[in-house]
């Protein structure tokens, strides 16, 4: 039984120690992900301007034809052109360039990667140094610069050098064109190295956030991957269900084989299928939600053919696929158990009679007494008494009278219900517990006094059947233990048998004890 738990438990250490150990060994598939990101990103960027153009080539021949400062509109017309002639240029490569980065060992995706960065920042640098023959406005370059950072997260070390070239031409450049006001070259080189940082920082965030993402997601891929085949060659039944809705996921050969069911079947299969007892699924749920993991639980389970088996199982609320789950390893441990009620019968069972034993009975009246006093409940409890039990056993021989306790015993079962309790307390004597009405338990009492006397007609023994009976009706509110009561219900067999002059001598020598422990408020009524 401790072997599927031991699986279960290394199973899941083994998928943490994964998740754990393969964050460093995966650089090459993040920078072959990262290229395809950032390659998509730039045909998108791409394709974009190519629109953009459209209205910007507008406003370079249209809009600003015949300005004073015809330099302005030259430059920024040059930029635009190079700037089409460049998305143009990637468009037209994309296919190719996408074929290369499926070659890891190739860097010219990378080199063209830089290579645009740079043009982008570039462009951002020389718009806004042209700006200052028309505006003296540095937007540009801080906007664009701030955009990249964010839409394409390349290395922090490429990117680096891709700050520092450009911003070293654009601090060039503004100088070359400030006009003698250092106040404002001032304001301008200072708010765009502020830019140049935040646009660095930004990359270094967004870069170092990815990359940790994807390391996150690979892991999650591979240990899905690594469940996957652990789950198969697990040679014990197990089965992976959601935790909300109780769908199975998955379930191994060795539990399709177990559960009777085929895997198209499982999409179908209710949630409550695998259990015989209602409400055992939110148990043990609960149980989950508390500890994380339920190791050794025993329950009933049903089969797709009607049968019921016993069954151990071991579950562990688990991740799988963003989902809350349920890993759940079987044993059938059903010959166990019988073998264990086998015993437990042997045990419990009076081998003579077949009725419970004096130990099991007593535990078991126990709780009935205990349940009747916390819930102010009732019952009856009847002591019976096989008469000339010594006479038949000195005249007839003891095999006669083990055949007189095993027949009195079997016509007092044949008259009890589902519910009523009968146990042989000692060598001739039973006790049979009944929670009804005292009406409902002389009426059993009529019954089993006439099969008695059917038996003796039919038997034709040399001997007559016949049994005495003492009986107690429990209240709750009477403070009493359980031996007070059986000695209370002695008293009123004894009683009984000298109604019917049976054993008198005996009776007489056993009244004067019996009288000494029944107390008088309880002795003058205990019958009722």
């Amino acid at each position: 039984m401790q072997k599927i738990s031991y699986n279960i438990v290394l199973f899941s250490k083994y998928l943490n120690n994964l998740l754990n150990s393969q964050i460093n060994n995966h650089d090459e598939e993040f920078i072959k992900a990262n290229k395809l990101l950032l390659i998509n990103r730039i045909k998108i960027a791409s394709m974009t301007l190519l629109v953009l153009y459209v209205y910007l080539f507008y406003v370079d021949f249209i809009q600003l034809h015949g300005i004073q400062k015809e330099s302005y509109r030259i430059n920024l017309t040059t930029i635009h052109v190079f700037g089409l002639v460049m998305s143009i240029a990637f468009l037209l490569s994309y296919k190719r360039i996408m074929n290369e980065i499926k070659r890891y060992q190739s860097k010219w995706p990378y080199i063209i990667i830089n290579i645009y960065i740079s043009f982008y920042a570039l462009s951002g640098a020389c718009l806004s140094i042209n700006s200052q023959l028309s505006n003296g406005n540095i937007d540009a370059y801080l906007i664009i610069l701030i955009a990249i950072s964010a839409l394409f997260p390349i290395n922090p070390k490429h990117f680096f050098f891709v700050l520092l070239i450009s911003h070293i031409l654009f601090l060039i450049g503004v100088s070359n064109m400030a006009h003698n006001d250092l106040n404002d070259l001032f304001s301008k080189q200072i708010n765009s190295t502020g830019t140049v940082v935040v646009a660095f920082i930004i990359d270094v965030s967004f870069y170092s956030l990815r990359k940790k993402d994807f390391h996150n997601q690979l892991n999650i891929k591979h240990s899905q991957q690594n469940l996957l085949e652990l789950f198969h060659v697990n040679p014990y039944p197990l089965t992976l269900t959601n935790l909300n809705s109780g769908r199975i996921l998955l379930a191994n050969n060795e539990a399709l084989a177990f559960y009777h069911v085929t895997e198209q079947e499982l999409a179908t299969i209710d949630p409550h299928f695998f259990y015989k007892h209602e409400g055992e699924r939110a148990k043990i749920i609960d149980q989950l939600l508390k500890t994380g993991s339920v190791e050794n639980y025993m329950v009933e389970q049903k089969f797709k053919d009607g049968s019921i088996k016993w069954v151990i199982v071991n579950y562990k609320l688990m991740d799988y696929m963003n989902e809350k789950c349920i890993l759940a390893g079987s044993t059938d441990i059903t010959e166990l158990k019988k073998i264990e009620q086998e015993l437990e019968k042997h045990a419990t069972t009076d081998i003579l009679t077949g009725v419970l034993n004096r130990r099991k009975g007593m535990e078991l009246l126990e709780r009935i007494l205990v349940a009747a006093k916390e819930e102010n409940l009732e019952f009856v409890l009847l002591f019976v008494d096989v008469n000339n039990l010594k006479k038949v056993n000195d005249g007839y021989g003891h095999p006669e009278g083990d055949f007189l306790i095993k027949t009195v015993s079997e016509v007092m079962k044949s008259q009890l219900n589902e519910g009523d309790l009968i146990f042989r307390f000692g060598g001739d004597e039973f006790i049979l517990v009944f929670k009804y009405s005292i009406e409902y338990v002389e009426n059993i009492w009529s019954n089993i006094q006439r099969t008695l006397d059917e038996v003796n007609d039919k038997n034709q023994k040399p001997y007559r059947i016949s049994v005495s009976h003492g009986l107690f009706h429990y209240h709750s509110n009477q403070n009493m233990s359980l031996q007070e009561i059986i000695h209370y219900a002695d008293h009123e067999m004894y009683k009984d048998k000298a109604r019917n002059n049976l054993e008198t001598t005996q009776y007489d020598k056993t009244q004067k004890g019996i009288n000494n422990i029944v107390p008088k408020e309880v002795s003058h009524n205990v019958r009722e």
